[in-house]
């Protein structure tokens, strides 16, 4: 409650501008969805679930002359029934959060400022399941507290330039959930227009990490990146960036194993680096008129939700075909790679979504989803500096599930309404 206490302060701190906004709008979304799951929790021995989820949202927005303010609250409430839920620690789950977000227009289009906080909380057991796949017996909350601003110029015709600053703060309820951590991170990016269908990009980033842990853990990512963008065709495009990533840990950390047979081991200050790379591609093939198909690969180091630092490769292909003005259909699939010191960790996914507009308000979506998480490999399951487990162990597990989810978005005040 004290995380949620200061959100709402600095995002009121923002509202005298917006006070004397020209035009104000209000919208809010409410949805429910019911679930059928073989396997929701990612169990080595799979047991079903039935789900039920509650989303709320509301944005409240005001638009003047050369800005706007923004702020959005949400909130979802979830509850599990079955057997799957017999070896769970929890089997009711909320996420919620604020957001407040300001931005400026300058004279070209491209050029504004903006500046946002953003507060939110959700089960800390739910995280580790959405981020890494793993299931666990965890309990309580994960806060997360974020400032972030940022700059869009235009250098001349053909250069623009993008600066970033952002931080997060994580902590946990109650505090021995986890370790709390502060992850800092800016980024600069140039982007430089060789003809109308091409660009060149390059971005320097610098991502600091500081850990409350015994020995006080800090970790700095510096990456390296550069891109090109093209418009190949009418129909199809490409974005594709790589580079290196190098991490330096101070104060990691390391174990001592006794000389003497049968004592414990002792955990032990390190420091180290290493040095890898990263990329991103992503080709968009426009079909046909009503057809639009994507493929990504992408490969990335960085922390997780948790703070564990962690290497992902990803191949992801997706399909999305509009039917008519009130259905769609959605195709994807997926393959991933979590890598962790001796630790390495498959999983694939594929996915169906058809969805219908009921009305001008009222939508409903029907989705069917396939995941398969492989046998880990190696020996690391749990990550030392954050304490948090890395692996659920060395057995696969499949899921299976079908999803309905009706939502209902309305706009209480329009805008032009003073």
């Amino acid at each position: 409650m004290k995380r949620a206490a200061i959100a709402v302060s600095m995002s009121l701190s923002m509202a005298p501008s917006a006070a004397f906004a020209v035009d104000w709008a209000v919208k809010a979304t409410q949805s429910e969805t019911v679930e059928a799951n073989s396997n929701q929790f990612l169990a080595t021995i799979p047991a079903g679930t039935l789900g039920s989820y509650t989303t709320l949202s509301t944005n409240f927005e005001a638009k003047m002359p050369d800005s706007k303010f923004d702020f959005d609250a949400d909130g979802t409430y979830r509850k599990y029934w079955g057997p799957g839920t017999v070896n769970t620690s929890e089997s009711e789950f909320t996420n919620w959060g604020f957001k407040a977000h300001y931005e400026t227009d300058e004279k070209y289009n491209f050029d504004k400022e903006f500046i946002e906080a953003t507060w939110r909380q959700q089960s800390t057991a739910l995280a580790l399941l959405n981020d890494l796949g793993i299931s666990s017996n965890v309990s309580g909350a994960l806060d997360r507290l974020t400032a972030t601003g940022g700059i869009d110029r235009s250098l001349s015709a053909r250069d623009s330039l993008n600066l970033l600053a952002t931080s997060t703060f994580t902590s946990y309820e109650p505090s021995s959930g986890g370790t709390s951590f502060t992850d800092t991170l800016g980024r600069a990016t140039w982007r430089h227009s060789l003809s109308s269908v091409t660009a060149l990009t390059a971005s320097s980033e610098v991502e600091l990490l500081n850990y409350d842990n015994a020995f006080g853990t800090n970790v700095e990512i510096l990456r390296n990146q550069v891109g090109v963008q093209a418009t190949l065709s009418p129909v199809l495009s490409f974005r594709g960036e790589a580079g290196a990533v190098n991490l330096f840990t101070q104060n990691g950390v390391g174990t001592s194993q006794s000389i003497t047979f049968g004592s414990p081991s002792t955990a032990l200050p390190i420091s180290s680096s290493v040095t890898d790379w990263i990329g991103d591609a992503v080709l968009t093939y426009k079909m046909f008129k009503d057809t639009t198909f994507t493929l990504n690969a992408a490969q990335s180091v960085g922390p997780t939700i948790v703070g564990s630092l962690l290497k992902r490769d990803l191949i992801a292909a997706g399909l999305a075909y509009t039917i008519n003005k009130q259905s769609t259909l959605t195709f994807s699939a997926n393959w991933n790679r979590q890598i962790f010191l001796t630790s390495t960790t498959d999983y694939t996914a594929a996915s169906v979504t058809y969805g219908y507009n009921l009305t001008q308000e009222w939508t409903a979506q029907l989705t069917y989803r396939y995941l398969h998480r492989f046998a880990s490999t190696g020996t690391t399951t749990i990550e030392p500096i954050t304490n948090t487990p890395i692996t659920s162990g060395t057995g696969p597990a499949d899921s299976h599930s079908i999803m309905v989810v009706v939502s209902h978005s309305y706009t209480a005040l329009p805008h032009g309404s003073y």
